[in-house]
Order: structure tokens, then C-alpha cells, then sequence
């Protein structure tokens, strides 16, 4: 170890002192000694940010200024850092996730957040960013000195795009009832002339109305309005688009689409007067009076909210599935909007960790599967640990097939959760939430987690006991559950920061160690080891984000990817260990698996054999994947 590696490994790497201790062979305590003798000065957390995040793009900047006009908020952790945040109710979710993405790999988190006012709860969905140097212009502009009270800047009109005004609209616009669109805001008069003179400066002709809270109108404007921010609107905003037609038009066809029975049923099944005036986009009065036609006493309402969890599975019970062969295809279709309306007001039903005994449960049922190889073919094709995994992985529900929407944008989609439901009652199984999204995540071909007791089996066959493994891509948990379980040391990297934190909380909720690098596998130098064995992204066919680092991103092109991702991670692996083994499969007409051959065996990888791993064969054309095992 030289004074110039050191430097090298901790500053530009941006490496722990204990990953360099496991990469260089020393301990963490002679590491930190050197790097003290030689004044190498400390990388506290906010300098290893600054340094390990990428500048924001133009694009991410003009994110955060439409935003900070919008629903946004900034605060500051210290006098050099500052996070964004931003919330949405959950039926906004899809939103926040949008912005969540755009803004990686800033984003740390998004969670769920309630708040109760009187009687009433409201939840909604968090985003928010880490705490960094890169993020403090956007606070010093938006929250000046001294007071830090925010305020549109005095340069808004240099920095307002039609981005910058699609988001603010999105976050704070809306439609009148003339099909004109608003902007409503309550920041003061400096902020309303500043905001006009840069709406000006886009061509538009802003008029302002109110005090206190304010309202920026643009009449007879709509469809210059419309021109500049439709190609911007996220597909969740898009209702905010001004339209045409005149609104006692629109309303009059909302309000014949509502009948009196459908709106009977809806208020009979827990949901509101309110929530039914909102779905079909008409009046309370219209909704009160056809539940008074349908001779609905609207005092004597039974049945719980429809959107309480424990309430909606008691309502979702009832639609039992052996019925479904039964019914005629009209009262088919009926059950299927039934269920539907009671589950599109529930949250996302993102599985609950599991923790304590019920993760120790499951790992055990790892460690004790009995796992054969017959015919070439791993048996059997045991579930066991992917509920564990699943529970950690949160992230995984917005990754995506190519051409195919996230689990997290079709529950949100009327048509795809209909067909989800539609295909629970069909195939006889409960139409419960967690039992439809998995029914979604079907559909949308998400991302699957690697069989945890697949993993251990290849571990136990290829890795001598307590040998060491790297896993390139470390993905949603399967390869670290099974190489604990088989007892061997775990080196995993992956370019998701939310990745590595879920693979993070599996070991603690386990009270294992292994060491996890969020960086790219392509570029990771890793220590030797007796296996590499990994699962890596099939070209362009799994988006596991929308981050930058992502392999689909930076190499978009099938050569691109080859050279660029796959044959850095086979010369990197090869260079490190004996023995490499690759799960890959061909995808949408391309020849992945013998891609790799060609690419391991000009890297001086021979192919040793071929095992076949079995996957779930419903609504697959092909229910089993080949393992390469390559070795020098």
C-alpha cells in the first residue's frame, strides 16, 4: 500500500476504510493509521457525497425550480448542505415516484407519511434527497438570507422553461370550469410580480385574482398554455390539461355515466359522497341525488371506508373465485368494477417487512431446502426466503420490462388493474391486494428476485466452504440470502442506491455481515474470490431504475452493451477468480447466451457445463433459464 493508492481508493473510489482494508488485505485499524501518517484529511459524510454524486443535470435542475415554485420544500443541515422534499396523496403516487426517479440518484427515500386534522386522516406519499453541497444553491435562491422565508427568486424570469412551468403547473395547476387553466400560489407580492414578469417572458398573458392566496389565470390562453406544457406532463397530470369542450358539456356527460344503482352500490361499499363526486367528476348534489332515487338513506350508510385496509379485504372476501365459472359474462364484468372501486382508494400494497422470528423462519427454510440436480435441471423450484426479499425491496415494484409499465404505474392504471383482478377470479384465486399485485407484477413481466435456494445450491456446488464470492449485480437479495445460507463470504455490488440499502437491511434484520459497494459493476475492482456468479440486466430488457448508472442507460445499443458493461464485468471477474457463472437468457430476438460464450471465451473463460434453472411457468413460453459455469 502507497501513500498515492490510499488516496486513490479513499478519494476518488470514495471507499470506507474498511473496504479498503478487505480489498488491500489489512484491517481497518492499519488502513486508518495509514492514512493518518500520511495527512490524508478525513472524508466526513457530506464530503464523500459531494464528491460520489454526479452534478445535476440540466434537466434535474430545471426539476427543482419548477418544484420549488410547486409543492417542494428545501431545508438545511448545515451552512454548506441542504435536502429537497416533496409530498403527494397517495393517489398521486405514481407522481412522486416520477420525481423520485428523475432526481437519482439525490433521492434516499420515499415513503408513506399520514396526517390526522380532527377526525379526518390523510396519507400521502414522501419523496426527499440527500442532505449535499450540490443542493445548497437551490436553497440559498429560494430561502435568501436573512430571514430563509421562501421566496421566488429575482431571476425567476431567466430561469422559468416550459419544464420549469409543466411541473409548477402540475404541482400547483388546475382547470376552471371554463377548460382555462390556473396556477394558485401564496407567497406574497414579490413572488406574484416576479412569476408574472417570467410567465411574460414565455409568451403568455397572465392575469392575477385574490390576495393571501393568489390565482394566475390565463384567460383565453388555453391552448397556448396547453402547447407548452403538454410534451412535459407526467401521464398522472395529464387530466390538467385544458380542453375544448365547455363545461356544462363535460359535466352533463360525467353525470349521465353515473346511474343511480352504481352510485347506490359505490356508497353501499364504503365510499363516500365526496370520493364519488370525484371519480366521475360531477357535483355532491348530483351524487346526492341519485342515491335519493335510488332510495338510499344516506344516514344509515353500513360498511366501513372503502379505503381502510382491514375493512376492504372483509368487502374483497366476499368475491369468492370458485363462483367466477358460474356467472355470466355481464355479471363477470360486474364483479370486476366492484372490486375495483373498492381497491383503487388503498395505498400500493407494498408487503410488510418482514423482521425478528419471521425472517429467522425463512432463512431457515433456505438453509434446510433440499436442493438436487436431475437432468441438468436445479430441483426443485423452491420459493422459500422470497417473501423476505420481496418485504426489502420496495424498489423493485418500479422497475420494468421493456414496453411494459412498472407494477407501481398499472396498479394505477384502471385497465391494467382490472385485468389483473379480472385474472385472479379466473385462475381461482382471492382478489385480496397482495394477491392482485401479484397478479400486476405478472402481467408487467417485473423484475423477478433471484430463488434464494437456487443461489445456495450453487454456492454449496462451486465455492469451497467459507470460500468468497462477488455478486456484480447484486439485485433485490436472492444471491445474498443464499450465499448465507451456504456459509460463504459475500462481496456484492450494484449501481442502486436503494438496491444496496435493501441488501443492507436484509443483513441487519438477519444479524449477518458481507460487504455491499453501491457502484457499477463494470468499473468495480473486486478482491479474489473463489466464484462470481450473478443474474446481470439482459441488455435493455430489465430497467431496474432510471438512474444514469444504470447499464440500459449508458450503453443503449447492443454492441454498446456488449463491449461496454458485459465484457468489462467478464474481464474484471475473469482476472479475479477461477470459476464464473453467469444466468443469462435471450430476450426480444437477441442471442444473449451465446453473446456471453463468445464474449467469456475471448476473455480465456472455457464453458465447464450448462445447468437450466426452473422458473414459474405460468404465462411463460419458457419456464426454465440456463446458469453458464465457466471456468480458466
Amino acid at each position: 500500500m502507497t501513500k498515492e493508492e490510499l488516496e486513490r481508493l479513499y478519494n476518488e473510489e470514495l471507499l470506507t476504510e474498511t473496504e479498503i482494508a478487505v480489498r488491500v488485505g489489512l484491517s481497518q485499524a492499519q488502513v486508518g493509521r495509514l492514512r493518518k501518517r500520511w495527512g490524508i484529511p478525513t472524508l466526513g459524510k457530506s464530503g464523500r457525497l459531494e464528491k460520489g454524486l454526479p452534478p445535476l443535470t440540466p434537466r434535474q435542475k430545471e426539476l427543482l425550480i419548477g418544484s420549488l415554485l410547486g409543492d417542494g420544500w428545501m431545508s438545511a443541515s448545515s451552512n454548506m448542505s441542504a435536502r429537497f422534499s416533496e409530498g403527494h396523496t397517495s393517489r398521486a403516487g405514481a407522481y412522486t415516484w416520477w420525481k423520485a426517479t428523475e432526481m437519482a440518484p439525490y433521492t434516499t427515500r420515499v415513503f408513506q407519511a399520514t396526517k390526522r386534522e380532527g377526525d379526518r386522516i390523510f396519507k400521502s406519499i414522501v419523496m426527499g434527497t440527500h442532505s449535499c453541497p450540490q443542493l445548497r444553491p437551490f436553497y440559498d435562491l429560494f430561502y435568501p438570507p436573512p430571514h430563509r422565508k421562501r421566496v421566488f427568486p429575482s431571476n425567476i424570469h431567466e430561469l422559468m422553461t416550459p419544464f420549469v412551468l409543466a411541473v409548477w403547473y402540475m404541482d400547483d395547476g388546475s382547470v376552471t370550469q371554463r377548460g382555462e387553466p390556473q396556477i394558485t400560489f401564496g407567497l406574497g407580492e414579490i413572488s406574484r410580480r416576479r412569476a408574472i414578469k417570467a410567465l411574460i417572458g414565455l409568451g403568455l398573458k397572465p392575469r392575477v385574482y385574490g390576495t393571501g392566496v393568489q390565482t394566475i389565470a390565463f384567460p383565453r390562453q388555453k391552448m397556448e398554455f396547453r402547447a407548452l406544457v403538454e410534451p412535459h406532463l407526467h401521464p398522472y397530470m395529464l387530466y390538467k390539461l385544458p380542453r375544448d369542450m365547455l363545461p356544462g358539456q363535460q359535466v352533463h356527460r360525467n353525470a349521465r355515466q353515473l346511474k343511480s344503482e352504481k352510485a347506490a352500490d359505490l356508497y353501499q361499499h364504503g365510499m363516500s359522497v365526496a370520493k364519488i363526486a370525484d371519480l366521475f367528476d360531477v357535483g355532491q348534489s348530483t351524487v346526492a341525488r341519485r342515491l335519493q332515487k335510488a332510495g338510499v338513506c344516506r344516514c344509515q350508510r353500513p360498511g366501513p371506508k372503502g379505503s381502510d385496509q382491514g375493512s376492504a379485504e372483509t368487502l374483497l372476501s366476499a368475491y369468492d373465485p370458485s363462483q367466477w365459472a358460474s356467472l355470466s359474462t355481464p355479471q363477470q364484468e360486474v364483479w370486476v368494477e366492484e372490486v375495483y372501486q373498492i381497491m383503487r382508494d388503498l395505498l400500493f400494497p407494498t408487503p410488510s417487512k418482514l423482521k425478528g422470528e419471521q425472517a429467522q423462519v425463512q432463512f431457515l427454510k433456505i438453509q434446510s431446502a433440499e436442493m438436487t440436480l436431475q437432468d441438468g435441471v436445479i430441483h426443485p423450484n423452491r420459493r422459500a426466503g422470497l417473501n423476505l426479499c420481496t418485504s426489502y425491496f420496495p424498489n423493485r415494484y418500479r422497475a420494468r420490462s421493456k414496453k411494459q409499465p412498472s407494477a407501481f404505474e398499472a396498479w394505477h392504471d384502471e385497465k391494467l388493474l382490472k385485468r389483473a383482478i379480472r385474472f385472479q377470479l379466473k385462475v381461482g384465486d382471492p382478489v385480496l391486494p397482495h394477491r392482485v399485485l401479484k397478479a400486476v407484477t405478472m402481467n408487467c413481466r417485473t423484475p423477478t428476485v433471484f430463488r434464494p435456494t437456487t443461489a445456495r445450491f450453487i454456492y454449496e456446488r462451486y465455492c469451497p466452504p467459507g470460500g468468497k464470492v462477488w455478486d456484480p449485480c447484486a439485485g433485490y437479495g436472492g444471491r445474498l440470502l443464499g450465499a448465507l445460507a451456504a456459509g460463504v463470504h459475500y462481496t456484492g455490488t450494484d449501481v442502486d442506491a436503494e438496491t444496496i440499502a435493501g441488501n443492507q437491511h436484509l443483513l441487519d434484520v438477519l444479524g449477518k455481515e458481507a460487504v455491499l459497494v453501491q457502484t457499477a459493476a463494470e468499473t468495480f475492482d473486486p478482491p479474489d474470490v473463489d466464484v462470481v456468479f450473478t443474474s446481470p440486466p439482459y441488455f435493455h430488457q430489465e430497467r431496474y431504475a432510471g438512474g444514469q448508472g444504470q447499464s440500459w442507460r449508458q450503453y443503449q445499443g447492443l454492441d454498446e452493451w456488449l463491449e461496454g458493461f458485459l465484457r468489462k464485468v467478464l474481464r474484471g471477474a475473469a482476472a479475479h477468480s477461477p470459476c464464473v457463472i453467469l444466468n443469462v437468457a435471450d430476450v426480444s430476438g437477441v442471442p444473449l447466451v451465446e453473446h456471453t460464450k463468445r464474449i467469456a471465451q475471448e476473455e480465456g473463460l472455457r464453458l465447464q457445463e450448462t445447468l437450466w434453472m426452473p422458473l414459474a411457468a405460468l404465462n411463460r413460453k419458457r419456464p426454465k433459464e440456463p446458469v453458464l459455469v465457466f471456468r480458466h
